[in-house]
């Protein structure tokens, strides 16, 4: 019905990586582009939301910016920011192990 031009999957609010999933090969049959965002999250949730970006063509920009509002991360690993780059820990799963 041409009701919207871009689809903005938030990992929380869908209900996790599965979810979001259907929602974006609902959009691409569609042929709507999606975006990854994030609301206030660790970079835990933010790394996942990372790779589900990277993997599908579909998934054309990112507003992964929430981990950079925390003072400090309690984790280890994760993505990496610098600028507008964003880079994917090179570890198994989403590359993040306790502190």
């Amino acid at each position: 019905m041409g009701g919207c031009d871009l689809i903005n999957l938030k990992l929380m609010k869908a209900g996790g990586i599965d979810n979001a999933l259907k929602i974006n090969t609902l959009a691409e049959a569609a042929g709507i582009s999606c975006m990854v965002g994030s609301m206030i999250e660790s970079v835990v949730s933010v790394t996942a939301a990372a790779h589900l970006a990277a993997a599908k063509s579909n998934i054309k920009y990112v507003d992964l910016d929430a981990s950079m509002m925390f003072s400090e991360n309690p984790m280890a690993g994760g993505i990496k920011t610098v600028g507008e780059l964003i880079t994917l820990p090179k570890a198994n799963g989403l590359g993040i192990t306790e502190k």
